[in-house]
């Protein structure tokens, strides 16, 4: 399999992990972790994290706790590898019912940094900038 194909998968996995957060917190909690290198960070625009645990505690409580459902669709992805690293680019529109009833679609991309590691590809900072 292709590095590029490799870190695809691994960001289709990462989204796929948020998505199950509304219904496994536990569950979507060890499958992020299982994307992450140990000192992965993440910037969102609104918050920064510089310590996946932390990152991981927001997907699974404020972002996977307050929804009933939520689903992220990724597309148009640019990625280029340099030896052990490699950097993404996708477009995300992430659609989501939160419990109080109301729907809503976020737009925006991700730009994020990996690292070959022996355990193969992993996420090594995620930077999400939202559309409005």
């Amino acid at each position: 399999m292709s590095d590029a194909l490799e870190i695809a998968n691994l960001k289709a996995r990462y989204c796929a992990a948020g998505d199950s957060a509304p219904h496994d917190a536990e569950g979507a909690a060890t499958a992020l972790r299982a994307c992450l290198v140990p000192d992965a960070t993440a910037d969102y625009g609104f918050t920064q994290f510089d310590d996946p645990e932390k990152l991981i505690a927001f997907m699974t409580t404020a972002v996977g706790g307050g929804s009933e459902w939520m689903i992220h669709m990724l597309g148009s992805p640019r990625i280029e590898v340099a030896g052990d690293t490699a950097t993404g680019d996708w477009t995300v529109a992430v659609h989501a019912k939160r419990k109080d009833g109301e729907t809503m679609l976020i737009v925006g991309r991700y730009s994020d940094c990996f690292a070959r590691t022996a355990n193969g590809w992993l996420i090594s900072h995620i930077k999400f900038e939202r559309y409005e």
